[in-house]
């Protein structure tokens, strides 16, 4: 889910087209503090967010059913429906992260 709490931002889901064609691009939404939109496979997680302001600060919470350090996820290419999988990991370097599964997650990725 995300929820939307400061300024605004524009989010467009995607749908998978075949191998090597575009993407097809769904209409966009403009999400304003208190709106909250949901994200899944069942209801459609291929999606881009972007600032709907090009001078100011705006601020999102994303939450994620699952530990965000060993999830496998993907980055698409909406002009060939290609995929690329990635984790996404942690980024703290002073305390330490007992739940970063990341690179161990990662090892994976190509097998």
């Amino acid at each position: 889910m995300v929820g939307m709490m400061r300024g605004a931002e524009l989010c467009r889901r995607f749908e998978l087209s075949a191998s090597g064609k575009p993407m097809q691009a769904g209409t966009q939404q403009r999400l304003l503090p208190g709106h909250v939109d949901r994200v899944s496979p069942t209801v459609g997680d291929i999606h881009e967010v972007a600032n709907a302001f090009d001078d100011r600060v705006s601020i999102s919470i994303h939450v994620y059913g699952a530990n965000i350090g060993a999830v496998k996820r993907h980055v698409f290419d909406p002009g060939h429906s290609t995929e690329k999988p990635f984790v996404s990991g942690y980024s703290n370097a002073v305390l330490p992260n007992f739940w970063d599964r990341s690179a161990e997650v990662r090892a994976t990725l190509g097998k």
